[in-house]
């Protein structure tokens, strides 16, 4: 039994941690971390779902109608102090006590890589940010655009190198807007990430002598995503499958991506033949004419190398070539688990509606990590590598006492507290989207796990409700990009939960909580963990103990 709130939704993709959470995603062009990626809408005004044995919650309260556009703006305002920065257009007169104006050309040194990608250098003692600089290396650079405190410039020529260049094993880079830091090699790219988060701690929370343990690495920093969302387009009478190229919503085709598991490229490669085939009877989305039927397609992966496909498209109903491609991949691809066509007529960047159809197999697939079994549909935001989740869950268990009751805010499909439910007395799981809250209160049935309540609603709207009806010990926090909602800082600081386990994917909004929550608590441990190599992104996990 479960009632209803608000219109749900999972976090929706820009390119997001959840929200969220995108998460869905991850960094970039797949969706990822850090925006709420797989955004669906599920009709009906009322209270929170709550999944338990039949017990009711009511947490209702109205969605917030920020849009995607404020809230980059406002993450814009919350990192702009270490360089994180959007293109803006170009200023040619000239400003007062700047020494630069566009189209000037600069010799400089690349002094460091800021949040964002960019990399940093200073012309007279004026900030330059240069997308692609490697530092320690002397560039000949033309300015593109001029603020009053910071100026944007593109390479002309590398005039000296570093001893910190890598050279890009993938064609598309500098191109391609997925990868910020591949030419930088991998020991340098962990190196200012720790150094981000905390400059961060200092400069936002102004924390200057917290300790920040070894940042958290892959073996191998290739081929760990383990989904994507590819945008298509027409050219030369073929259609391409692609990402956005960097700082532009043009689409760049890609036929092999070097940070996706090659399953993942294999599948993709079988999808664009199989589109071409039937290309007479397919017509791509336009965003801006708001014409077209085929949107974007969806490949997710597991560890087991199966994988789900999802045809996202702009109708109400599937078209006769859907059904043949369906047919198609599933005698092609081994270990395909389901193809699903998702039916999104909604305007803005949430990458899947809410409504769905299997054209074959099932409607998800399942992911083993941590020792458990987790269903995924194709919006479900999980994260987008199982070792590095399955790091997370051991910094969550690691510090949580056996017998604790958890509250488990922007909880997903439980991912983070779930591993250790033998461990803990109690979790309530807090979700916004429906289908994620669904399926775990499936999952618990299913293993007839007791000690899990899940609610389906806000994490502002729930917290209090719950503080107030339940002892909790630990509360596990894994927000969107933007970060805790401060109506969610302001009950934990009021109610005083004894300990905190933040999980961030953006460093610059983890800063401005810290800051917030250092007035009740204090941060303990942080450990930064780099899930997205070849970019700028970084996660943060840390825990914080009531003073």
């Amino acid at each position: 039994m479960y009632n209803k709130d608000n219109k749900g939704g999972s976090r929706h993709n820009g390119h997001g941690k959840p929200a969220g959470h995108n998460r869905s995603g991850g960094p970039g062009k797949f969706g990822g971390p850090g925006n709420y990626s797989g955004s669906r809408n599920f009709n009906g005004p009322g209270n929170d779902r709550v999944y338990r044995g039949g017990r009711p919650g009511n947490f209702g309260a109205p969605r917030s109608s920020e849009s995607q556009e404020a809230m980059d703006a406002r993450e814009f305002s919350d990192s702009r102090d270490y360089g994180e920065r959007r293109e803006f257009g170009g200023r040619e007169k000239s400003i007062p006590g700047v020494p630069v104006r566009v189209g000037y050309e600069i010799d400089v040194e690349i002094d460091d890589l800021a949040y964002g990608g960019d990399a940093v250098a200073r012309y007279k003692n004026f900030t330059i940010f240069i997308p692609y600089g490697v530092p320690g290396s002397f560039v000949k650079a033309k300015v593109t655009d001029v603020k009053k405190n910071f100026a944007s410039a593109r390479i002309v020529r590398v005039i000296r190198e570093s001893g910190m260049d890598a050279r890009p094993p993938c064609p598309y880079f500098g191109q391609c807007g997925g990868c910020d830091w591949m030419n930088v090699k991998y020991s340098s790219q962990i190196w200012h990430k720790s150094k981000i988060v905390k400059f961060m701690l200092e400069k936002s929370a102004g924390m200057p002598n917290i300790k920040v343990a070894d940042i958290v690495t892959y073996p191998e920093p290739y081929g760990y995503r383990n989904r994507s969302q590819y945008k298509l387009r027409l050219l030369n009478d073929k259609i391409e499958m692609g990402f956005f190229k960097a700082r532009s919503h043009d689409i760049i085709p890609v036929d092999k991506c070097l940070i996706l598991d090659p399953k993942i490229n294999e599948v993709a490669a079988h999808i664009k033949t199989v589109l071409n085939e039937k290309k007479s009877e397919i017509t791509i989305f336009d965003e801006d004419s708001r014409r077209g039927y085929l949107r974007h397609i969806a490949i997710r992966v597991n560890s087991k190398k199966e994988s789900l496909v999802t045809f996202v498209v702009y109708g109400k109903e599937e078209k006769p070539f859907l059904e043949y491609a369906a047919a198609y991949l599933k005698e092609k691809v081994e270990g395909l688990k389901g193809v699903v066509v998702n039916f999104n007529m909604e305007d803005g960047n949430a990458i899947f509606g809410g409504r769905e159809k299997v054209l074959t197999g099932r409607g998800y697939i399942t992911e083993t990590a941590a020792g458990m079994d987790f269903d995924l549909d194709s919006g479900a935001f999980f994260q987008v590598n199982v070792s590095m989740l399955e790091k997370m869950a051991e910094f969550v268990r690691k510090y949580t006492a056996n017998g604790s009751s958890v509250l488990d805010l922007y909880g997903g499909v439980g991912a983070l507290t779930m591993p250790s439910r033998d461990k803990f007395r109690e979790i309530y799981v807090v979700e916004i989207d429906e289908g994620a809250a669904r399926k775990l209160h499936a999952m618990t049935e299913r293993n007839h796990i007791n000690n899990v309540t899940v609610i389906n609603g806000r994490a502002e709207d729930a917290v209090e409700r719950v503080l107030n009806e339940h002892h909790i010990d630990v509360a596990v926090i894994d927000p969107p990009r933007k970060g805790i909602h401060p109506h969610v800082i302001s009950v934990l600081k009021r109610m005083k939960v004894p300990n905190i386990i933040y999980i961030s994917c953006n460093p610059a909004s983890f800063a401005r909580d810290i800051k917030e929550l250092k007035e009740v608590y204090y941060l303990k441990d942080v450990v930064p963990l780099d899930q997205f190599a070849q970019t700028y992104h970084v996660e943060v996990m840390a825990r914080l103990e009531a003073k």
